[in-house]
């Protein structure tokens, strides 16, 4: 689809300059490790595509740039919803450190889950789509509870359970992945051309 070549476009032009300064430097990186790459990619994807994030195109095509509503009471509205958006925000928190071994941390995965929350919220506002308090919560809670479900799942399987999982050493680059991706589809989605 569109919205996945807008949203990978920026992560392989970053990951073709990764991997000419990896063959300078005589490293290889793994194939597994773009495969999880590539799974988390599908991941945001599915996320942009649920959430409904705002675009550029949708402040030009509105012209009135801030036309979304907003609630900033938090825990107001508990509902459904908030559940749903724990669950969808779950499998974050289990992906970033199986893939990133330098994530293996709830304070890297709680910020890159936050910030993509946030900008996903924030972004809201200029496409007429509600903007909540509620939905940050319920997002970093669910990113979190992923951590927590893959810091248990080491713990009972022991020392050696995800180092074969391990792919990269950059500490951030979760955050780069969710950055460009959103910023991809932000910039180069519009759906309203076709």
């Amino acid at each position: 689809s569109y919205l996945l070549l807008t949203l990978l476009l920026p992560c392989l032009i970053y990951q073709g300059l990764m991997e000419i300064k990896a063959k300078q430097n005589s490293r290889r990186v793994p194939a597994k490790y773009y495969f999880g790459v590539y799974v988390m990619l599908v991941y945001l994807w599915a996320v942009f595509k649920v959430t409904g994030i705002g675009l550029l195109a949708d402040i030009v095509r509105l012209k009135d740039a801030i036309s979304g509503g907003y609630n900033w009471n938090p825990l107001a509205g508990l509902d459904r919803g908030f559940v749903l958006n724990i669950i969808m925000f779950l499998p974050l928190g289990l992906l970033i450190p199986c893939i990133w071994k330098q994530c293996r941390n709830i304070t890297n995965v709680t910020v890159t889950g936050f910030f993509l929350s946030l900008t996903i919220e924030i972004s809201q506002i200029f496409n007429a789509r509600a903007t909540d308090i509620d939905d940050l919560i319920a997002n970093t809670s669910g990113e979190c509870l992923g951590y927590v479900i893959w810091f248990i799942t080491k713990k009972i399987a022991g020392k050696n359970c995800g180092e074969k999982c391990k792919m990269a050493e950059r500490k951030w680059e979760p955050a780069i992945y969710v950055a460009l991706a959103f910023f991809g589809t932000f910039f180069f989605y519009n759906p309203y051309a076709m």
